[in-house]
């Protein structure tokens, strides 16, 4: 019970920046992190729909909520999955073999393809949430469950998805996960799947058919074009199934 406990603090550390307390780093812990991260997600969910309401209720301009709601997603990640995608695409455009890729995304350097990544995503990003403002607050309940969607199929890449290299963080936190994990990661998919038909019916179960979909093409896409996946890799799926289903979710 000790161990879970201080694997929710890894968690909440890791992937956010929320000020929690230093712990040790173990293999008892880390084997509770993927089933963790969509209550990272959720966590994440609740805050941004609460940014949400409060922009809503100081009646500040579409614009201005769209940037704001933009700016809270990317720091309340600490920019993790950003980075992600940034290396990643300096690597994808490269046009390199597969070793060279990897080479690429390793290199700390910033390039121009993941500079025109970043401004890209933010773009379509600030763009989307600006049409959800201007949608109205019924469908924008489903703010909570996208982050939930986007790090279940996270941890699930983590256990099924081949990895690129023998090291890294996704080898870490795919090694420490089981059979059992799969069943409660498809048990958290399937129970937010109810939740969002019971919120707003059944045409709005395409956001999860969204991501189903596109997370079987980024998996055949990551294992041509990288051999499998990385930490970057999964990083930047996380990016881009969120402005997905944020995209479903203006169409909704």
């Amino acid at each position: 019970m000790k161990d879970f406990l201080y694997s929710i603090i890894i968690a909440f550390s890791f992937f956010t920046i929320i000020p929690l307390p230093m712990v040790e780093w173990s293999s008892r812990r880390i084997r509770f992190l993927p089933l963790l991260m969509p209550f990272v997600g959720l966590g994440i969910g609740l805050l941004g729909y609460g940014v949400y309401s409060l922009l809503i209720t100081l009646d500040v301009s579409g614009f201005t909520s769209s940037v704001a709601m933009v700016l809270f997603y990317l720091v309340i990640t600490g920019g993790l999955h950003m980075d992600g995608l940034m290396d990643s695409a300096d690597a994808y455009f490269s046009r390199q073999g597969k070793e060279r890729k990897l080479e690429i995304m390793k290199d700390p350097r910033v390039g121009a393809f993941a500079v025109m990544a970043l401004v890209c995503l933010l773009l379509l990003k600030t763009a989307l949430f600006y049409e959800i403002f201007s949608a109205g607050k019924e469908t924008a309940i489903l703010l909570i469950m996208i982050p939930i969607l986007s790090r279940t199929f996270q941890a699930f890449m983590l256990c099924h998805f081949p990895y690129a290299k023998e090291d890294g963080l996704a080898v870490m936190y795919g090694q420490a996960t089981g059979q059992k994990t799969s069943y409660l990661l498809a048990l958290y998919f399937a129970l937010t799947g109810i939740m969002i038909y019971f919120l707003l019916g059944v045409t709005a179960l395409v956001l999860p058919l969204a991501l189903v979909s596109f997370t079987v093409f980024y998996h055949f896409s990551a294992k041509k074009n990288f051999g499998g996946i990385t930490g970057d890799v999964v990083g930047a799926y996380v990016e881009m199934a969120e402005v997905l289903m944020v995209g479903v979710l203006v169409m909704i």
